[in-house]
């Protein structure tokens, strides 16, 4: 078997990817206990957020294309944690958390904010506001 030669990229983009990639896998295994994603979760506190929306609302709020979001939305809506009610018109229906859905973020909530507490100790407390600086600079490229 061939030993494995870590790979250390000078792109930014990859270097982001794999970070990203592993606080993924990372804020995943917390959440573990709720039986949520890091996905679901982000998505169920953006609705609670935002009270009810429409999914383009949705995706634009959470920086995510459309399609991702209905992805994310189907298996949200099968667990019983969102409902879709009718909008203005027939063709626009709105999106809202249900009870189940509120359950579910306050379950997660307790995952998630023990995951947090574990990225800032890791990353170093005299760190962590530039760590968050950069992310919200990286953010604002496009």
């Amino acid at each position: 078997m061939r030993e494995m030669i870590p790979r250390d990229s000078p792109c930014y983009c990859i270097k982001v990817r794999r970070a990203a990639n592993t606080l993924t896998k990372f804020y995943d295994k917390a959440l573990e206990p709720a039986n949520l994603t890091v996905s679901q979760f982000s998505l169920l506190t953006d609705i609670k957020l935002l009270k009810t929306c429409n999914k383009s609302e949705l995706a634009q709020y959470a920086k995510l294309d459309r399609t991702t979001i209905i992805r994310n939305l189907n298996s949200l809506r099968e667990r019983g944690f969102i409902e879709e009610v009718p909008g203005t018109n027939h063709r626009n229906t709105l999106i809202q958390l249900t009870a189940l859905g509120e359950s579910a973020i306050a379950e997660g909530l307790i995952q998630w904010k023990q995951a947090q507490h574990q990225i800032k100790e890791t990353i170093g407390l005299d760190s962590i506001e530039d760590f968050t600086r950069i992310l919200t600079t990286i953010e604002s490229l496009v």
